[in-house]
């Protein structure tokens, strides 16, 4: 099984059907649906995609979306570990580093994000979902 961490970017990307980005996520997830990839997040993600969401519809429809992405996505934690990695990190954004560090210690090899400049500082392998899916097709 694979284990892909998504990033909240790619994830408002589809649930703000923000194009052209809302396609290649939408790929994605149907791809995991039908084959061994299983989708997770942290609950920053999910707390993030909540509010932006409230403050751009409004609360009911961001209720709604919040529930959409908890039936295809699974929430990792985020300890006293993962807080202090990120706050003696070197990443520029705290929430990025949050974000990779919660992915590390949840045994993740990749996050999925938009944003893969934000991650410069991870050890990890970072791919948006079109590098991702045109990795998919090359194996």
């Amino acid at each position: 099984m694979k284990k892909l961490f998504l990033d909240s970017d790619v994830l408002l990307d589809l649930l703000l059907d923000r194009e052209p980005f809302s396609e290649d996520i939408a790929e994605l997830i149907e791809e995991s649906i039908e084959s061994d990839i299983k989708l997770y997040t942290s609950p920053i993600s999910i707390s993030n995609i909540n509010c932006i969401i409230e403050r751009l519809e409004n609360k009911n429809k961001a209720d709604s979306k919040t529930k959409k992405v908890l039936k295809i996505v699974s929430i990792e934690n985020v300890g006293q570990k993962v807080i202090d990695r990120a706050s003696n990190s070197r990443f520029k954004d705290f929430e990025d580093s949050i974000q990779n560090y919660c992915a590390v210690e949840s045994g993740h090899k990749m996050i999925i994000t938009r944003n893969t400049k934000d991650y410069r500082e991870s050890d990890l392998s970072i791919f948006t979902p079109k590098e991702y899916l045109a990795k998919l097709q090359s194996e």
